[in-house]
C-alpha cells in the first residue's frame, strides 16, 4: 500500500469506528421498564375484599390505568383495576399491568373463623357449623331430639341434648365425629361453656331446683358449684363466659333482684361487673381478656355492649332497632352476635369493635340460627 493511502486509511478509522458504534447503541433493545409495585390494604381473608394499590415510580396509578390478574385464576375475584375479592384459603399471585410495565404480589389468605350454632330445620334443631364468610356449612350432631347451646373451646363442641327428656351435656369434635356423654344425671343442664384450651367446663345445673353455677373438667369430672355461697337459694345463675387465661368466669347472676353480669375468680366471691334496673345477659369475655361484650335493655331493645373490666366503663357497640343478642369474640377481636328479625326470623353477623357501623351478615341457608360460639 502506497504511504499516502496509509495515511488516508489511518485518518478516517476514528469516524468509521464512532459511525459502527453508533450504529451498535441503535441495534441494541432498550432496557425493561421499571416493575410496577403493587401493596394490599384490607383482611386477608377468604370472602373479604381488599384493595390493591399499584404504583409507577412512587406513583399511585388509577384503577382505570391497570389490569389485574390473579392465579390461580378461581382464587380470586377481579372486580376492577383496585379491588379483589377473595375467593379461597392460600396463597394467590397478584399480576398488575399497565402498559408495557408489570408488578405482581404474593398474598396469603387466612380461612375465616369457624362459628358453631344450633338451627331448627324441618321441625328438628340440632348444631352446625359454618365459616364466618358463610362457606363450609356443616351439620354436626343427627338426633331426632332438640341440640342447643353449642359452645366450642379446644377443638370441642360442647352442647345440650333433650334425647333423654332432661337436659343433658354431649361434645362432639368441631370437625365432626363422633359424639360423648358428658353428664348423666336426672338434673337439667343448660348453657355449657369451654374454657379456650378446652379442658375445663362451666355450666348451669339445678340440684335444688333453681340453676346454679358449676364447673368441671371438660369431660364432666370433679364437678362442683362454683360459688355455693352467693345469692340466695331462689336466685337463678346461668350463661358463663371463661376469661381467656381459665382462671376466672363472667355469669349471669341475679342476687340483687335483676339479671346482671358477675365476675368470679375460680376460688373467691363473686363481684359485679356491670348491672343496674336493666337486664344485662349473654356476657362473652374478649380474648385479650380486657372486655365483656353483653347484651342489655339498658337503652330500650336489646343491643350489644362492651365493658371494660378494668373501670366498668360500658360501649354500646350495636346500633339498629330491634333485637340483638348472644354475642361472642373471634380470636382475632371481632363480635358475632344474633340479630332478630320480623315473623321470628334470625340471622348472624359480625361486626369490627373499631367500626361497628358496619355489620357483616354471615350467610346461612336452610333456617334460622341461633346462639353462634366462634371456635377458639
Amino acid at each position: 500500500m502506497p504511504f499516502s493511502s496509509f495515511r488516508l486509511s489511518r485518518s478516517l478509522a476514528p469516524a468509521v469506528l464512532a459511525a459502527a458504534l453508533l450504529a451498535g447503541c441503535e441495534d441494541d433493545p432498550k432496557l425493561p421498564p421499571e416493575a410496577l409495585t403493587l401493596t394490599s390494604d384490607g383482611r386477608l381473608e377468604r370472602g373479604s375484599v381488599v384493595t390493591v394499590t399499584t404504583a409507577a415510580d412512587g406513583q399511585p396509578l388509577a384503577a382505570g390505568a391497570v389490569t389485574l390478574t390473579v392465579s390461580p385464576a378461581d382464587a380470586a375475584q377481579v372486580v376492577d383495576g383496585a379491588t379483589l375479592r377473595l375467593l379461597r384459603a392460600g396463597s394467590v399471585e397478584v399480576r398488575a399491568q399497565s402498559g408495557e410495565r408489570t408488578g405482581t404480589v404474593t398474598l396469603d389468605v387466612a380461612a375465616p373463623p369457624t362459628v358453631v350454632f344450633d338451627m331448627a330445620v324441618g321441625g328438628n334443631r340440632d348444631i352446625y357449623s359454618v365459616a364466618l364468610d358463610g362457606g363450609d356449612l356443616t351439620r354436626l350432631t343427627q338426633n331426632v331430639s332438640d341440640e342447643r347451646d353449642p359452645n366450642a373451646g379446644g377443638g370441642t363442641v360442647t352442647f345440650v341434648t333433650f334425647r333423654h327428656g332432661n337436659g343433658e351435656l354431649y361434645s362432639v369434635p368441631l370437625a365432626g365425629g363422633a359424639e360423648t356423654r358428658v353428664t348423666n344425671s336426672t338434673l337439667s343442664e343448660s348453657a355449657p361453656a369451654l374454657s379456650a384450651d378446652g379442658q375445663r367446663l362451666a355450666y348451669a345445673t339445678d340440684p335444688s331446683g333453681v340453676a346454679k353455677l358449676w364447673t368441671a373438667t371438660a369431660s364432666g369430672g370433679g364437678a362442683a358449684q362454683a360459688a355455693p355461697n352467693f345469692g340466695f337459694g331462689g336466685s337463678p345463675e346461668t350463661s358463663p363466659s371463661w376469661a381467656p387465661t381459665g382462671a376466672r368466669l363472667a355469669f349471669v347472676g341475679t342476687a340483687s333482684g335483676t339479671a346482671d353480669i358477675y365476675q368470679l375468680t375460680l376460688g373467691g366471691t363473686p363481684e359485679l361487673l356491670v348491672g343496674g334496673t336493666a337486664a344485662e345477659v349473654d356476657p362473652a369475655w374478649s380474648p385479650d381478656g380486657e372486655y365483656v361484650a353483653f347484651a342489655s335493655t339498658r337503652e330500650g331493645d336489646p343491643a350489644i355492649f362492651v365493658v371494660r373490666v378494668s373501670d366498668g366503663t360500658v360501649i354500646r357497640l350495636s346500633s339498629r332497632a330491634g333485637t340483638e343478642a348472644e354475642p361472642t369474640w373471634t380470636r382475632d377481636g371481632r363480635l358475632v352476635y344474633t340479630e332478630f328479625m320480623p315473623a321470628s326470623e334470625t340471622r348472624l353477623v359480625w361486626i369490627d369493635p373499631k367500626a361497628p357501623q358496619t355489620v357483616n351478615p354471615i350467610p346461612v341457608t336452610g333456617g334460622f340460627p341461633r346462639r353462634p360460639s366462634v371456635a377458639p
